[in-house]
């Protein structure tokens, strides 16, 4: 019966096997020592590791002992090597044969080949990935298309620069022909080299760095790019920029159709207001200059009788003076209203306040070929005030100031935006440029209301400004460069949040910076 079961067991179509609860292999049928070409003496017992890959038996020989310990049935998988030297991957099933009181007495097991079906499963997952792969390529390739961004790669020390297709699209270069610098400079728009070779120069600082630029295509059609640069070493320690490039023409194109439709709605709103003042003004002053009139009228008359009514003429002309002051009090009054503004008081970055106007003010600094440069204190202080307000000063002045170097051509328009805490608490903010400079002449009535430099201007901007610094317990003074240019400043107190009046209603960020660059068509003229 013995030898029957045996002769069975051989015909499986697997290679079986038993063991002792101990571990030790008690029996292998004929299949398993055919397959592995072990003979029964050598590969009962232990012998029967011989035939496991040398870098699947630690993770074995721990499951197996861990199956011993537990006593249930479990699987595991390692490389049998077959009787060629060929080693396959197994799927080892061992499952344990117990007495009545669940005494493990005896432990059998099969291992059947897997090795054609894991390649398989494994290529059908590689198959599949390589297709998600690619689908995500195609995706990444079309999003990239639709948000026309590109990519490049430059290093520092060979100059070599790596274009993505996109980029070569942009410039309209031949993709196989290898890209330089000198290449790249006939596409710059003539207006933006100083600023591109600028960008040029600081790469060799290693800093990150974000610029904009425009290409000027040979059909004489223009580009705005948007290029954001991340600095990093490579594997062989040398400095090379990572970026994106971005064609941003049709952003750029809407802005500027929406500047000039707010600087058409600004004149208009200008037009209007100026009209209604003076309508004002004429209504509310028209009743005391008739009373003026009519007193000095009678008052000559008085006079003029035979005997003169002194008396009479002197309360006539006592009525003129108090019409005359009637008048000036009109005048103050609308003055006062015209002015008066509600203000939100709140803790405000000077940094970031300056940052929201420099970017909302690049296309206007960008078609005037002004290069702004920031120097930013670290750790600058909050002042309390109000944001709109304090914005609408430093754009006056930005604005001044890329207006005082239209006419500069032999040199750079550069102008600097600088912030540092101050002497006595107080944080400074410093508008320079390189302009036409101020005439010593002009020192002490640039902030006089209606005194302008300008052909067009009002005199308006730069009092206004002062008011406002005034209203914040400030001041605001300009000085000479020692070179070309000057320089406008105005500081102000620090504060801290408690000092904030609560009933204030708060606005944050670049939704009340874009009222202020609403309103700079306007304050530009004045």
């Amino acid at each position: 019966m013995e030898n029957d079961l045996s002769r069975l067991v051989d015909t499986l179509p697997g290679l079986v096997w038993s063991a002792l609860p101990d571990g030790r292999v008690d029996f292998l049928n004929q299949r398993w020592r055919e397959y592995t070409g072990l003979g029964a003496d050598e590969a009962l017992g232990h012998g029967w590791l011989a035939a496991i890959h040398p870098e699947d038996l630690p993770v074995l020989l721990e499951r197996w002992r861990g199956i011993l310990a537990g006593g249930e049935q479990r699987e595991m998988q390692a490389r049998l090597q077959r009787f060629d030297g060929e080693y396959r991957l197994f799927l080892f099933r061992a499952c344990p044969l117990t007495d009545a009181s669940g005494q493990v007495v005896k432990w059998c097991g099969m291992n059947t080949d897997i090795e054609d079906h894991t390649r398989a499963r494994e290529a059908l997952h590689a198959k599949r990935a390589e297709a998600l792969l690619a689908g995500e390529k195609r995706m990444l390739a079309e999003t990239r298309r639709l948000s026309s961004t590109g990519g490049f790669s430059k290093r520092i020390s060979t100059g070599e620069i790596t274009w993505s297709e996109e980029v070569y699209r942009m410039f309209e270069f031949d993709p196989a022909v290898p890209v330089t610098l000198e290449q790249i400079v006939t596409r710059i728009h003539p207006e933006d080299v100083a600023s591109f070779d600028e960008m040029v120069k600081l790469q060799l600082s290693g800093n990150d760095y974000e610029h904009e630029y425009r290409l000027l295509m040979p059909d004489q059609s223009v580009k705005y790019l948007h290029v954001v640069a991340h600095a990093r070493r490579d594997q062989d320690d040398q400095l090379e920029y990572i970026a994106a490039v971005q064609d941003v023409t049709q952003r750029r194109l809407s802005e500027e159709a929406l500047g000039r439709a707010r600087s058409e709605l600004a004149h208009v709103a200008r037009v209007t207001s100026l009209g209604a003042l003076t309508a004002s003004i004429a209504h509310e002053v028209n009743q005391p200059l008739s009373g003026i009139i009519t007193n000095a009228s009678t008052c000559l008359r008085m006079l003029a009788a035979d005997p003169p009514n002194v008396d009479g003429a002197r309360e006539t002309a006592r009525r003129t003076i108090r019409d005359g002051n009637r008048a000036s009090d009109v005048i103050t009054r609308l003055r006062a209203l015209f002015a008066k503004k509600d203000t939100a008081t709140e803790c405000v970055d000077l940094n970031e306040a300056a940052r929201e106007v420099i970017a909302l003010s690049r296309s206007e600094l960008q078609r005037n070929r002004v290069i702004a440069r920031t120097e930013l204190a670290e750790d600058l202080p909050s002042v309390i005030g109000d944001r709109i307000q304090l914005q609408q000063v430093i754009l006056n002045l930005l604005l001044n100031a890329s207006d005082a170097m239209s006419g500069v051509e032999d040199r750079p328009r550069q102008l600097v935006i600088r912030t540092e805490q101050d002497e006595d608490d107080h944080v400074r903010v410093t508008v320079q440029d390189s302009g036409i400079g101020l005439q010593p002449q002009t020192m002490d009535r640039l902030f006089d209301a209606f005194y302008t430099t300008k052909s067009g201007g009002m005199g308006i901007g730069l009092s206004v400004s002062r008011s406002i610094i005034e209203s914040h317990h400030g001041r605001l003074w300009a000085t000479p460069n020692d070179g070309p240019g000057a320089a406008f400043s105005f500081s102000i107190a620090r504060g801290s949040r408690e000092t904030v009046d609560v009933t204030g209603v708060h606005r944050i960020g670049m939704i009340r910076t874009t009222a202020v660059v609403d309103a700079h068509h306007v304050m530009r003229n004045l």
